[in-house]
């Protein structure tokens, strides 16, 4: 009787463990990442993709308005130069969802939209470009690869509600959906496709206790949408790198007021993927180079998560000062020093530094690479 007791208990022992390795809580909480990544993503933890990332640039106004080209040819073009010029990221600002009448929709009002839509098309195909032709020949060269962040920018229909109203549940249904959409058109993307949830929370989510609490859910709601997609029996973005803001336009102060409760971060504190931004544009620069400080302090310090500054810059309309010049220098080399990436606003407009019709460059660019400079 004993020996057919201890060998049941084996036996419920072993079915035990082996559920709870197959619900990924086994083994200190952590799943097997080769069980959900397809053979060649290769998870990056986000402290290391922050240092790929390095010093960047966006690619403004292209896809989330209507002030440059969107065919793939002239994107691309910009895109060749930026990384000719030495920027070892590209920020990609997608609008999905309508800006009013003056931005379409891509998707509908469900938030569902088609691969063959024609700036879906070309963002894929974009980014298909850079993650597999740029970056495979850059390894041949023994460079570091070209990093690419995604997002859904000036989704201004998902910020005329806050939690608890009616419009708020619609709204991240709606966000949820697009998310989707996005997870299962890049479910084939290497690891350097960086993921942006949302960029800048405003207008109803701009500042207070409600606004604080919506923006925290709209960042868990889509972190979730990716983070749980499912195809062919994997979850591809189970350990893509996703990145987070807080309320108030992403400024610095929304991002730490945002997160002063670890259990409010996407992954409630325990994912290794997941990086913290902010938008840096002060007219002083003092105040720019405080916010550095601030949110290291503030944030990164205290949650161990590494930090990208998606956008900075001054509105110049095309004049280029020795004050100007000084300041992008001092901002992009404080942000590198304290080990933050950046990608710096240009939109081939008022913060223009690269002219995408002429394809020459201003003073600003060697400003922003190259560090002392």
């Amino acid at each position: 009787m004993t020996s057919i007791v201890k060998s049941r208990s084996a036996l419920v022992w072993f079915l035990c463990s082996a559920l709870l390795l197959s619900l990924g809580i086994g083994g200190g909480g952590v799943k097997a990442e080769g069980a959900v990544a397809k053979a060649g993503f290769h998870p990056v933890k986000a402290k290391k993709m922050v240092k790929l990332m390095g010093r960047g640039t966006n690619l403004g106004n292209t896809f989330e308005g209507n002030w440059n080209s969107q065919s793939f040819g002239d994107v691309k073009a910009a895109v060749d130069a930026f990384i000719a010029a030495g920027y070892t990221n590209i920020r990609i600002p997608v609008n999905w969802g309508g800006r009013g009448s003056k931005y379409p929709s891509t998707a509908d009002e469900s938030g569902n939209f088609s691969a063959s839509d024609p700036n879906v098309a070309t963002v894929k195909q974009l980014v298909d470009y850079v993650l597999k032709d740029v970056n495979a020949e850059r390894k041949k060269d023994g460079q570091k690869p070209v990093i690419l962040i995604l997002n859904t920018h000036h989704e201004e229909w998902a910020m005329n509600a806050v939690q608890g109203e009616p419009a708020f549940e619609t709204n991240m249904q709606r966000l949820e959906t697009i998310w989707t959409g996005i997870a299962d058109l890049f479910k084939d993307a290497p690891e350097t496709l960086v993921f942006e949830l949302f960029n800048e929370p405003h207008l109803s989510m701009n500042t207070g206790a409600a606004a604080k609490a919506s923006v925290i859910e709209l960042n868990k709601r889509a972190y979730a949408a990716i983070r749980s997609f499912t195809v062919d029996g994997r979850q591809p973005h189970a350990y893509r790198n996703l990145i987070f803001g807080g309320y108030n336009y992403n400024s610095g102060w929304g991002l730490y007021d945002t997160y002063r409760n670890p259990l409010d971060l996407p992954g409630e504190g325990e994912d290794r993927y997941v990086i913290g931004t902010y938008h840096s544009y002060f007219q002083n620069l003092a105040d720019h180079l405080k916010r550095v400080d601030d949110v290291k302090r503030e944030f990164a310090d205290v949650h161990g998560i590494p930090v990208y500054l998606g956008e900075f810059g001054y509105e110049h309309r095309g004049v280029i000062t020795d004050t100007l010049l000084d300041a992008y220098s001092q901002i992009a080399n404080k942000a590198v020093a304290e080990g933050f990436a950046f990608s710096v606003w240009d939109d081939n407009g008022w913060y223009q530094i690269y002219n995408r019709s002429t394809g020459q460059f201003n003073a600003l660019k060697d400003q922003v690479l190259q560090p002392g400079s």
